[in-house]
């Protein structure tokens, strides 16, 4: 049985390998975690779901949360049928 000895895949030192996950969420994540950050006490924002385009509330909520873990932010979220709110937790 003959074999290729070209193989259909790269190797790479795992040095080289991204450590950091960019989802298709991250600019709206990175801008949610922005301008929660600069709330003051007491105030949250309150974003149209329209905003979120075709994601799913879960996902971003989900996507939220662990941008806010890395952050050491601690967030709460909160939905109705037309806006989803974030604040920091006090």
């Amino acid at each position: 049985m003959a074999t290729d000895s070209k193989r259909p895949f790269e190797s790479i030192d795992r040095i080289a390998v991204p450590r950091t996950r960019k989802s298709k969420h991250h600019k709206l994540i990175e801008q949610i975690l922005q301008e929660v950050v600069s709330l003051r006490s007491r105030k949250a924002l309150k974003i149209p779901r329209k905003a979120f385009g075709v994601a799913k509330i879960e996902n971003v909520r989900a996507a939220l949360s662990r941008a806010s873990a890395q952050q050491k932010v601690e967030l709460a979220t909160s939905s109705d049928d037309e806006y989803f709110y974030v604040w920091r937790q006090d």
